[in-house]
């Protein structure tokens, strides 16, 4: 998890928040000078900035409402929270991706967050990373990522 944790230290992704809400008024441009772990500490938690640059991927993240949907994640780590999962995603692009709702026969399952969204970080309280392999699920586009979801009957719209 340090690794993951090292990855995702940059003052542009992570962000100050308290009960899952950022906690500066235009948090999406501020620069977060404390790292993860001081954040850690002064509040148990640290949100993630979902639609940022990671080299030349978006970073985004798949937020499902229930832990059932864990086969998604095949051979992924995933964070388990305290209802659901999240799987954190690289996906390339010109611009980040839109934000969108998941569906599963026609029942909302989850959401797909990028830009302008935030996502409560792993190690935060009720957040804990299950290791199963890589940490983030790659894609080239938002289609790529569409037609993977498609494999277990799950809309993106």
């Amino acid at each position: 998890m340090e690794e993951l944790k090292k990855r995702l230290d940059k003052p542009y992704i992570r962000v100050e928040t308290e009960r899952k809400v950022p906690q500066i008024l235009d948090w999406v441009n501020y620069t977060e000078k404390r790292s993860i772990e001081e954040l850690l500490k002064e509040n148990g938690e640290y949100g993630l900035r979902t639609g940022t640059k990671i080299g030349n991927y978006w970073f985004c993240c798949l937020d499902l409402d229930s832990r059932g949907w864990v086969k998604v994640c095949e051979y992924l780590s995933y964070v388990k929270t305290k209802r659901g999962i999240h799987v954190y995603l690289l996906i390339k692009g010109e611009e980040p991706p839109n934000n969108s709702m998941l569906f599963y026969q026609g029942k909302r399952i989850g959401s797909f967050l990028s830009k302008g969204r935030q996502v409560v970080g792993v190690g935060s309280v009720d957040k804990e990373l299950v290791k199963r392999g890589k940490w983030f699920w790659k894609f080239e586009s938002v289609e790529e990522l569409k037609e993977k979801l498609e494999k277990y009957d799950i809309e993106l719209r």
